[in-house]
């Protein structure tokens, strides 16, 4: 899915460019992450971090242009997540939400 390979500095500038365009959403979470590209070179990208709102999720999804088919689902006895992945601007994203049992 990568097309390059995003430095530290292209991801944080996607990462405060996101939080500057959408501060009306705010993650609760949100970091710069190390990944491996498909090359298997070393990459840095944006991690998204929700809690307990599908809604705030899939407005980020949406903001992201990340495909409902790029999400992923799991459950546990301690309660579930979602979880996107694409690309934004040539950096890799991880978008996630954790919703907790009661």
């Amino acid at each position: 899915m990568t097309t390059q390979i995003a430095t530290r500095d292209d991801a944080a500038y996607v990462l405060l460019t996101l939080l500057a365009e959408h501060g009306d959403m705010q993650p609760d979470e949100f970091e710069l992450c190390d990944y491996e590209s498909d090359s298997g070179e070393p990459d840095w990208g944006v991690c998204l971090i929700i809690r307990d709102s599908i809604t705030r999720f899939e407005h980020w999804r949406a903001a992201l242009d990340l495909a409902p088919s790029w999400t992923d689902y799991n459950r546990c006895r301690h309660g579930a997540w979602l979880r996107a992945v694409g690309e934004y601007d040539g950096v890799p994203v991880e978008l996630f939400v954790i919703a907790l049992a009661d």
